[in-house]
C-alpha cells in the first residue's frame, strides 16, 4: 500500500540527501493503517512539486511526545534542541499538534529508507 503525506521543505531536503531516517507522526487513524512494508510518498510543501518514495521499515507507538522525542533525541534532535522538552514545545507551538490530538491518538514513528 502506498500513503501519502506532505513534509516542510527542510525535512524534505534532509531526506533527499538521506539524512533522515525517521518520520514522527500523530498516530490518527491515517497513520494507524500504515503497517512495515508499505511505501510513504512524500510531497514537499509549499508547492507539492516534488516527491521522494519510502518504504516503512519499522513502527514505534508512544503515548506522548516527549517518550517519542527521547528515545531518539541524540540521533535527531540534539544538534537543534537545547533539550528534549524543547521539541515538544516545538510541536505544539510550531503549530504541528496541539496536546489535546496528542492525548486522543498518541504519537509514532516511522523509520524510512527511500526506494
Amino acid at each position: 500500500m502506498e500513503y501519502k503525506m506532505k513534509l516542510y521543505k527542510e525535512n524534505f531536503e534532509e531526506l533527499k540527501l538521506g539524512n533522515k531516517k525517521r518520520e514522527y507522526r500523530l498516530n490518527d487513524e491515517k497513520r494507524k493503517q500504515i503497517k512495515v512494508g508499505d511505501n510513504i510518498k512524500f510531497l514537499k510543501l509549499p508547492n507539492l512539486d516534488e516527491e521522494i518514495i519510502v518504504k516503512v521499515t519499522k513502527i514505534e507507538n508512544f503515548r506522548n511526545w516527549y517518550d517519542c522525542y527521547k528515545k531518539y533525541f541524540n540521533e535527531d534532535f540534539k544538534d537543534k534542541y537545547k533539550n528534549i522538552d524543547a521539541v515538544v514545545q516545538d510541536t505544539y507551538n510550531g503549530g504541528y499538534y496541539t496536546k489535546e490530538e496528542t492525548q486522543k491518538n498518541g504519537c509514532v514513528v516511522f523509520t524510512i529508507k527511500k526506494v
